[in-house]
């Protein structure tokens, strides 16, 4: 295997492995008793801690997956795959937030019950991915654009 089919399938297997991690969260919020109508819900919140840090997990992985080199050969597909890393980060990142929005204030408050929450998680973690992917891609322009400065570009 030469590096680039390599990379290629790193990207592949890590958007892979962030979105398998959003749909096990996705079930395990689902599937969460309500809080106790008496007494304090302590392991209801941890549970939901959790899983707000799992989503949030999943979504960083997912962007900044999809943000590594396309790499070439048959695992080099999806959208912007002919563009740099950095710009795939900062649109997947951009793209990820508005979704996360969506879910969060949008479907969140549509539904009923579980699947309102459910929502609610899965959007908050596409929305922390979106933006700390975001945040990488300006902070990879901004060290390009001082590197170009020192060396006398």
């Amino acid at each position: 295997m030469n590096r680039s089919t390599v990379l290629a399938a790193l990207r592949v297997g890590t958007v892979a492995a962030g979105l398998v991690c959003f749909v096990a969260v996705a079930v395990f919020v689902f599937d969460l008793p309500p809080p106790p109508e008496t007494g304090d819900g302590v392991p209801s919140g941890f549970a939901f801690a959790f899983a707000l840090i799992g989503t949030a997990v999943a979504g960083v992985v997912t962007v900044v997956g999809y943000g590594l080199p396309a790499g070439g050969g048959r695992l080099s597909v999806g959208p912007l795959a002919d563009r740099s890393s950095t710009y795939r980060l900062a649109a997947g990142g951009a793209a990820a937030a508005v979704l996360g929005l969506a879910l969060a204030f949008g479907l969140a408050f549509l539904a009923a019950g579980m699947a309102s929450v459910t929502a609610w998680v899965v959007g908050v973690g596409l929305l922390v991915g979106g933006l700390v992917s975001v945040a990488l891609a300006g902070l990879a322009v901004g060290v390009r654009i001082v590197a170009d400065a020192v060396r006398g570009e």
